[in-house]
Parts: C-alpha cells; structure tokens; sequence
C-alpha cells in the first residue's frame, strides 16, 4: 500500500504544529489556538479536505484548536483512550491505522510525559508529541507522566530505521526535525540505557509549573477553546460600561501617558511575557494600542498562555478618537530615548551633508555618533542621553515625576512555562 505524503511543520513559538497532505485530504496534528486561521487559509489555498485532527495528548502549555475546527470540518478527532475530553474523540490506541490519501499512520501508545500520549509513525517519519525532543524528551511530573514509562517509550523509538525522521510537538532551540539515529547518538536521554538512573535522573528534576496550566487543561479537557475577537469602537465602550469588561493599553508608557483611555491598565507590548500572572484568571480584557496591531500580538501572546476572555479594539485608541469617545490627555515631554534617537540622527545627517558638499572631514561626526551609539549598545551607559538629562527641560520634567511618587512594583521573571525537561532548561519548560 502506498504512503506518500508531504509534511509542513507550523511553528506558534517553541509548538510546533503539522499538516500532512496526500491526495487532496489532509491530516492535522496538534493544532495550535492561535493557528487557526492560518490552518483554515492552508486547507483552503490548497483545496484540501481535513480529514482528521491528531491531539498527541492533553496539552498542558497551549490550548489546542482542535474544538474549533472540529465544529467547521466534518472530520473525526483523534485522541487516546485516556484521553480526558467532551469533544467525543475517535479513540485511538496501539495497533490502529489513521488514513488520510493515500497516506496512513500506526498509532504507537507512548506514555511517559502524560500517560495518554500517543505517537504517529509512517512515511518514514514519527510524530512524537511531548515524548521524544530534540536533544530532549517532555518532563514527566504532571498528567500521570511517568519516567519509567519514558524510558520504555524511547526503548521502542530506538527500534524504527535510524533515518526515521523526528517531529516533535515542541522545540525549545529552534530546530525544526531530527533523525532517530541523531536522537540514538546526541539526545542524553536517549543515550542512557540504565533505567534506574533514567528514573533517577528524571525524578530529581524540580521544573516549576507550566503557568495557566490547570486552566489549560481544562479548557483543552473541555473543548471551549475561542479565538482572538476584534469589535469596534462601539462594542468596545458598550463592554467596558458594563463593567465586565477591562481595558489593557500595550502602548509605551510616553504613548500611554500622553493619551488615554480611563480607566485601563498599561502593560508595554514588551513587559507583557513577564506580568502575565497580573492578567490571568477571570477577568475579561479589550486590548488596546493605538491602531490595532501591537494589540492583536498581544492578544495572540495572551491566547497563547492560555487566557480565553479576550478581545482586540480592532482600531484601538485611534477608532475610540474618531467616535469623540473620552480620553484624557497630558503634555508629555520627549522621552530620553527618542531625544537621542532625534538628535544623534540629526547629527549623522547634517555631518554626511557637509561631507558631500563642504569637506570630506565633517565624515568625523556621523563616525563619532556612530561609535558612541555602539559603545552604548555594548556597555547600556549612553553619554548623550546623560548630557540631555542635564538640560532644564529634562530636569523640570524629572522633578515633576518624581513628585508624583513613583510606582514601586517589581517585575518578575517570565512565568509563561514550557513542557520541556532539558537539563540546561531553567523556565520550567515541558522538557527534561
């Protein structure tokens, strides 16, 4: 029997999704909540039929679309037996056969990372979920994970055809595949053949706690999964006036400062990963930036980390202006960072002009500025920023805030949580 088919691996940061196509079917396995539109684009580009969705296992670190797309496309979900989930999956377990085209999969039981994780094998390759990484297999502290289940799971990986091509669920240092012989010769894990010491050595890992994830897992257990929302100005204010609903800016606190919306919370797109626990739980949020965009990455980082009430301003700030909606404003003078950026700039220009048209040696300026800027960037001790500070403006503007008593809360590290139990791997990722 035939079994061609191709394999485009889909990356959502460190999870890594797949779509196989033979003959105009598809199969879809793992799929990521904030990929959905796109696996939606792909079977529609291509002028596929779905006809299946694989979940590996119950996901701990990422809501699966699988709810979702299970309700457009008329195409059974694959899971284990021990599967807990009110999507009525197709159980499958050791032995049976997924078809799609004239492509097939056996499924292989694999516990070890949770105790209803399966793999797919055929083609030449094998899917492992969480179980087998490169370089590194998922913990096995949560979900009924076991070690000695690990180790046998790997006993058997170690019989397929050292050119068997590796796809895991999850990669943590931006590879995209393996090999079997690979795994047999570099993954550590692999390599130990003494199963007391695997055990030993898996138990004595201390990861800390994937963040979200028992409400993961129940949304994922549940099959509640929803995608990222847009509303307009008018639904946006009508949410917020009922008082279900709060409002988090993602703008830069001088944008933030300068305009807008009350009352609401301003989280910086790039301080979001690390003050997401202030966001989870029950409360409902309306992303906001200025036009919409740093808001729906935001609300895609959101999604990700396992918060399902979430909407995005589809024209943010600028939409809630154009309505003659209530903002408050304050004269904010130009942050330190975009004076330097404005006056170093400035002098780079003015020196290469008098270079081209007065003298040659004016070159000196741009190649002055240019050197601090790299010294600043190497040493984060910048020498015009320190002489800008001295100007009154700057002063008078210090001074104010200083007055206005300051905040004093102290971020702390990211708590998004991973699934790998890497022995270098210190953010309690779902690798060992």
């Amino acid at each position: 029997m035939d079994n061609t088919f191709s394999v485009q691996q889909i990356a959502a940061g460190p999870c890594l999704s797949y779509l196989l196509e033979s003959n105009g079917q598809a199969l879809l396995i793992d799929p990521h909540i904030t990929k959905a539109a796109y696996y939606r684009d792909l079977i529609r580009k291509k002028g596929l039929t779905l006809a299946g969705i694989v979940d590996t296992h119950t996901h701990a670190d990422h809501i699966s679309s699988a709810a979702i797309l299970k309700a457009e496309y008329p195409c059974p979900l694959y899971m284990s037996p021990k599967a807990i989930s009110s999507l009525g999956p197709k159980q499958v377990s050791a032995g049976d056969t997924i078809e799609f085209g004239s492509g097939h999969l056996e499924v292989w039981d694999a516990p070890g990372h949770t105790d209803d994780s399966i793999a797919l094998v055929g083609g030449g390759c094998v899917f492992t979920g969480d179980v087998l990484m490169i370089g590194s297999v998922g913990r096995t502290d949560f979900q009924n994970g076991s070690p000695a289940d690990m180790f046998n799971t790997l006993a058997r990986f170690k019989e397929l055809p050292d050119d068997t091509v590796v796809y895991p669920a999850h990669d943590y240092k931006g590879h995209k595949q393996s090999t079997i012989a690979q795994e047999k010769t570099q993954n550590p894990f692999m390599v130990e053949t003494d199963k007391r010491a695997f055990i030993a050595n898996a138990e004595s890992k201390v990861l800390a706690k994937p963040f979200n994830m028992d409400q993961i897992i129940q949304v994922n257990r549940e099959g509640s999964a929803k995608e990222i929302e847009f509303v307009t100005a008018e639904q946006a204010k009508e949410r917020l006036d009922s008082g279900d609903w709060q409002l988090l800016d993602v703008r830069r606190p001088d944008e933030y400062e300068g305009i807008r919306i009350l009352p609401s919370l301003n989280v910086p797109l790039d301080r979001l990963q690390s003050r997401m626990s202030e966001l989870a739980g029950d409360k409902k949020w309306i992303v906001s930036c200025r036009s919409g965009n740093r808001a729906a990455a935001a609300a895609g980082m959101l999604l990700a980390a396992g918060m399902q009430n979430i909407c995005v301003a589809k024209d943010s700030l600028n939409g809630w202006l154009k309505k003659g909606y209530p903002v408050v404003r304050e004269k904010v003078p130009m942050s330190i960072e975009r004076q330097v950026r404005t006056v170093a700039g400035s002098l780079v220009a003015i020196g290469t002009l008098l270079a081209i048209f007065a003298s040659k040696w004016f070159l000196i300026v741009p190649m002055f500025v240019g050197c601090g800027l790299v010294f600043a960037g190497l040493t984060d001790s910048c020498m015009m920023a320190e002489l800008l500070m001295k100007l009154p403006y700057n002063k008078n503007a210090m001074q104010k805030k200083a007055a206005g008593g300051g905040a004093c809360s102290l971020d702390g590290g990211s708590s998004s949580g991973t699934c790998s139990m890497d022995s270098n791997n210190k953010d309690g990722s779902c690798a060992m």
